[in-house]
């Protein structure tokens, strides 16, 4: 998401190596040659909010996402970050109006419409909500995975539109395309991106 100069890849490294172990502590005491050097600064910022949001510290992974928001401010995932944080914090109003923010420059962004969602729907606006989530699930029926079981839509699952959505059929899947021939490596498939606990991958859904 943010380049490390090749010098201070093995230090970050480290860093992400002990976020995913869940040891944010460790993760943060190894921070400073990141933000110390300005070509990396925007992906040490990424890894101190990660591990502060990881510790619950929401209060201070605010004030760093405000840092980040200067450097990249088009950035999706600073977005979904500041929302998921600003939900944690009780400030609503704040989560819709980081998503609502990201949505002017990417209506396309499908996580976003999502997430939005179902702030609109802890906020009781219904209309809204649904409206928000027709277009995470049209623009990636895989959202529809998600309705099921998000806590956050609790409030619409009376909601006849709500129950249509999660009827809707889903179009067929494409064919796979063929797999290239077996390298003999395992496949990375932990690419950071995490479940809905906050530590932050590409990716935060709500």
């Amino acid at each position: 998401m943010f380049e490390v100069p090749q010098r201070l890849q093995s230090v970050a490294d480290q860093i992400d190596g002990w976020l995913d172990l869940r040891c944010p502590d460790k993760a943060l005491a190894l921070i400073g040659p990141l933000l110390g050097e300005p070509a990396a600064r925007a992906a040490g910022l990424e890894r101190k909010i990660r591990a502060l949001v990881r510790m619950g510290d929401y209060p201070a992974a605010l004030v760093e996402l405000g840092e980040l928001r200067k450097i990249a401010p088009d950035e999706e995932w600073v977005a979904l970050t500041e929302g998921y944080v600003r939900k944690r914090t009780g400030d609503l109003r704040g989560a819709i109006g980081a998503l609502e923010a990201l949505l002017l420059r990417d209506h396309k962004s499908a996580v976003g419409h999502f997430n939005l969602g179902c702030y609109l729907a802890l906020a009781g606006d219904k209309d809204r909500a649904i409206a928000e989530l027709s277009l995470a699930c049209g623009l990636d029926d895989q959202n529809r995975d998600f309705l099921r079981d998000d806590a956050d839509l609790d409030p619409l699952r009376t909601d006849e539109r709500f129950r249509a959505l999660l009827r809707e059929e889903r179009p067929p899947r494409p064919a796979a395309a063929p797999k290239p021939p077996s390298t003999g490596l395992l496949d990375d498939d932990a690419a950071d991106l995490d479940d809905d606990d906050g530590d932050g991958g590409d990716v935060r859904r709500n």
